[in-house]
């Protein structure tokens, strides 16, 4: 069963971690020293979610309803930590006591696969009050991280939501960095961070991001159609069921009516989330949508009566409930599989697919958005598909004019940092099969990211709950901007977007990366889809970014401009929807929104070559190698 986090995340502003310098040589140096002293080292495995303890003499019955406890207290002065993630959505295979008060983890690779450890749920109990403790995540895979931009870990302690504090962020030394434990593909990374508990035997839970899981989905959706006012603006129906049985929930969201006529000239849109099960925050967002919608403001009403909304909350309830980071149980991404999803793998986007096919055929389908989580970047903002309309005026670049209004709307969302150039390694993705297969112009994936904002009023700041649910109210209110009957503000976006992006520009189809959360690694050349790649370096220099920075500092207007040119467009003043506290609160921060002296979506360089010439006690890194490979299953897909 899944722990029942009663008590609300907080709700103060929690800053980002201001990264310590040299920290990562100095973890690195670390574990240098402890890998050339292996006699110092406990290497005692305190933790492990499959296998029994060896230790154990007799088998011991657990309470009702909990796991059996792997490592028992051997006396009251023992001052182990007791570690737990066999619960809903929990992600911890083993944890290694190196030091009294320094632990390795290993996380759980997706089932059915080697890799994609990112994701981290677990709970630890039997800590003394003020004392320092240092965990080690030694097998995590990405080639960077948020962590390194300041992101903290997630803490929530139960003796604190006592007093009414819920999640709130921790953590103190924190560094991502490359171990010299070896793969195939190159080495594992380090997250490691320090942790001071506030309570003496308090039972604490630790997360990568705000848990959301299949539980509280459904929770959620059994309390919404409690509420007479809100259940009568949406049917909760079983779009399918997955491979180890669990539903698959989609809402028609709409206002009813008995004009058949009516019904049928309404719009179409279908919203999806969580196809990839350790991007959380995409769940929030998702939540704030399904509030907004069913929700009693005039804005939510007039979209019912305009639209039809198919919102499918979670594509990957499997993955969710196992703790998984971003496969299916088949051991597959889902968001790959949408070009011929097969009926029996990948029940959910086999059947999300032939949905739109009906959808399509009953109305006019007006956007699909998918919600996801982006660990590499900052900010919030959207993924594309270039409609490389040549030669029409009146279509070309109408696929970046609701990113356009959203980045009007929002003060997490930024436009610098939208894409819409379509790489060939996401053709099977859900919005490129959307787009070309549907010829559905608007067809977006929503990224979030992990940690922050880098501009504006909100610039330096963790984002919690309240701004993700924010965030997934802006998306549906920003419809009606997008399509409402008076369009001179939806033209003058578009003819700003003509000057920014003229047609002969060669900088359009090159500029901007398709480069989703956590979709693939650079190529070892650094040439192409990567994000370690020239690609990247490319945008950086590109006319068009540089404008779109410079607009973003300057807050243009979007009254009609036709006549006038790029520079005459930048300096003229911003109509915001903004109030002029928020105008305030967002000079005090570091600038307006976009500020180019701050450096969006950029990751930290990764170490050079001199840091990473560390020597190691080759014998303990080889079986510690081997430890972390043995339990990697064996790919059955």
């Amino acid at each position: 069963p899944p722990p029942r986090h009663v008590a609300e995340c907080t709700r103060e502003e929690e800053p980002l971690n201001e990264t310590k310098e040299g920290i990562i040589p100095m973890m690195m140096a670390h574990d240098a020293k402890r890998a050339h002293n292996p006699s110092a080292v406990m290497n005692r495995v305190v933790f492990d979610s499959i296998e029994p303890n060896p230790s154990r003499q007799a088998p011991q019955e657990a309470a009702a309803g909990q796991p059996v406890p792997y490592y028992e207290l051997e006396s009251a002065d023992d001052a182990t930590l007791i570690f737990e993630s066999r619960f809903e959505s929990g992600n911890l295979r083993r944890a290694i006591q190196i030091f009294s008060y320094e632990y390795d983890l290993i996380l759980r690779p997706d089932i059915n696969t080697r890799g994609h450890t990112q994701w981290f749920y677990f709970s630890v109990k039997n800590m003394k009050r003020g004392r320092r403790y240092k965990f080690n995540i030694i097998n995590m895979m990405k080639p960077d991280s948020v962590y390194n931009q300041g992101l903290r870990p997630l803490v929530y302690s139960e003796k604190e939501a006592e007093k009414g504090t819920g999640w709130h962020r921790t953590g103190t030394d924190i560094a991502y960095y490359p171990n010299s434990l070896k793969r195939k593909s190159g080495t594992y990374f380090t997250l490691t961070f320090t942790v001071t508990f506030q309570h003496e035997d308090d039972l604490c839970y630790l997360a990568h991001c705000y848990p959301f899981t299949f539980t509280d989905l459904n929770l959620h959706l059994t309390r919404l159609e409690a509420d007479p006012a809100r259940a009568s603006t949406f049917r909760r129906r079983t779009l399918c069921q997955t491979l180890a049985g669990n539903n698959c929930e989609i809402l028609t969201i709409t206002s009813s009516s008995s004009d058949l006529e009516e019904m049928k000239a309404r719009r179409g849109i279908l919203l999806t989330a969580r196809v990839h099960p350790g991007e959380s925050q995409s769940s929030w967002m998702m939540k704030g949508v399904i509030d907004f919608l069913t929700g009693p403001s005039l804005d939510a009403k007039i979209l019912r009566d305009n639209f039809v909304f198919k919102v499918i909350p979670m594509l990957n309830p499997d993955g969710v409930i196992n703790g998984n980071y971003r496969c299916s149980l088949s051991g597959q991404d889902l968001n790959r599989q949408w070009l011929s999803p097969s009926r029996s793998l990948h029940p959910t986007i086999f059947f999300t697919k032939m949905l739109l096919k009906r959808l399509t055929q009953e109305r006019e389908v007006a956007m699909y958005c998918d919600l996801h989580g982006h660990s590499r970047k900052k900010n919030v903002f959207i993924y594309g598909c270039d409609n490389k309309a040549r030669g029409s005026q009146h279509l070309r670049l109408r696929e970046r004019i609701f990113p356009r209004l959203l980045w009007q709307n929002s003060e997490c969302f930024s436009f610098t940092d939208c894409s819409f150039k379509v790489q060939r390694c996401k053709e099977a993705t859900g919005r490129v099969v959307v787009r070309r297969e549907f010829d559905i112009l608007n067809s977006f994936t929503l990224e979030c990211s992990f940690a922050g904002t880098n501009f504006g009023a909100k610039a330096g700041q963790h984002m919690k709950v309240e701004d993700l649910e924010r965030m997934g109210a802006v998306l549906c209110s920003t419809l009606l901007d997008l399509w409402d009957p008076d369009q001179s503000a939806v033209e003058a976006i578009h003819k700003e977007l003509l000057l920014l992006y003229p047609e002969d520009d060669k900088d359009l189809d090159s500029s901007g990366e398709d480069s989703s959360s956590d979709d693939d690694l650079p190529s070892k050349s650094g040439k192409g889809k990567g994000k370690g790649g020239k690609q990247r370096g490319k945008q950086e220099e590109t006319l068009p970014g540089m404008v779109q920075r410079a607009i973003e500092a300057r807050s243009i207007s979007h009254a009609p401009a036709s006549s006038k040119s790029v520079q005459s467009i930048l300096d003229r003043k911003a109509s915001r929807r903004l109030t002029s506290k928020e105008k305030e609160e967002a000079g005090r921060a570091g600038g307006k929104r976009g500020d180019p002296t701050v450096e969006v979506g950029r990751s930290s360089p990764a170490p050079g070559k001199s840091e990473l010439a560390i020597s190691y006690s080759r014998s303990l890194m080889s079986r510690i190698t081997e430890s972390i490979n043995s339990l990697a299953p064996d790919m059955t897909n």
